[in-house]
C-alpha cells in the first residue's frame, strides 16, 4: 500500500518540501514554505519504492516456506492468506540507485521541457539515457514513441508505445503527474494505433484529432 501511495501521490513538490534532493525520501526535511504544486517534475519516490519492493518479496518467500511448514505440521490445512508480487520492477527483483533515479529524471525533463525539443535526434539521445538509468516508468518510453513517429520511424515507434503502456498498466498512476495516468494510456494507445498503421498525422489539427478512449 505504502508503494502505491507513494506513486500515487508524490511529485517534486514533497521532494522540495522535504529536501529529496538524494533521491533517498529519507523525510529529514522541514521546507514547510514550498510553494505549491512546484515545478511539476516527477517525483524521486522510485528508489524507495524499488527497496520497499524488494523487501516485501523477500517476506512473500519466508512466509510461504513457514505456509508450507504449518501444511505439513497441521496435516494439510490451508492457511488464510495469498500474498501476492506486483510486476513492477521486474517482480519486486530489481533495485534502482538514487543516484541514477535523479539523472534519469533531469534527462527526461531535459527532454521533454528544453530547448532542444524540435532537435529529433538530441531528444532520442536523452531519452534513451534515461530509459537506460531508469527503465521502470512507462512515460519517458511513451515520449521517446512520439519522437520516432515525428521521424517516421514506425516500428521503433511501436516498440517503445507497447513498452510505455505495459509499464503504465503494471503501475496503474503516473510518474510525470502533469498528466493523469488515464490521459497517458489514451495516448499512449492512440500511438500505438498510428504506429501500427504506419500513419502519423503531420498538421496540428491532425495531431490534435488523436484523442481515442478505449
Amino acid at each position: 500500500m505504502t508503494i502505491a501511495d507513494f506513486s500515487d501521490q508524490l511529485f517534486d513538490w514533497q521532494d522540495r518540501l522535504f529536501d529529496n534532493s538524494n533521491g533517498r525520501l529519507e523525510f529529514s526535511g522541514n521546507t514547510w514554505t514550498s510553494l505549491w504544486p512546484g515545478t511539476g517534475k516527477p517525483g524521486l519516490w522510485v528508489t524507495s519504492s524499488s527497496r520497499m519492493a524488494a523487501l516485501y518479496t523477500l517476506i512473500v518467500r519466508e512466509e510461504e516456506i513457514h505456509i508450507t511448514q504449518r501444511a505439513r505440521d497441521t496435516h494439510g490445512r490451508d492457511e488464510d492468506m495469498d500474498l501476492v508480487i506486483p510486476p513492477v520492477f521486474n517482480g519486486c527483483t530489481r533495485l534502482l540507485n538514487a543516484e541514477d533515479q535523479k539523472v534519469a529524471r533531469d534527462l527526461y525533463w531535459e527532454a521533454v521541457c528544453g530547448e532542444e525539443a524540435s532537435d529529433w535526434l538530441k531528444v532520442e539521445q536523452l531519452l534513451q539515457q534515461s530509459i537506460a538509468k531508469n527503465p521502470f516508468v512507462g512515460e519517458p518510453h511513451l515520449v521517446l514513441a512520439q519522437v520516432y513517429l515525428n521521424m517516421e520511424r514506425y516500428g521503433e515507434a511501436q516498440m517503445q508505445a507497447e513498452e510505455g503502456l505495459r509499464l503504465l498498466l503494471e503501475w496503474g498512476s503516473s510518474w510525470d503527474k502533469r498528466m493523469p495516468w488515464e490521459g497517458w494510456v489514451s495516448w499512449g494507445r492512440a500511438m500505438l494505433t498510428k504506429a501500427t498503421d504506419k500513419d502519423w498525422p503531420h498538421t496540428s489539427f491532425g495531431i490534435l484529432s488523436l484523442g481515442l478512449v478505449k
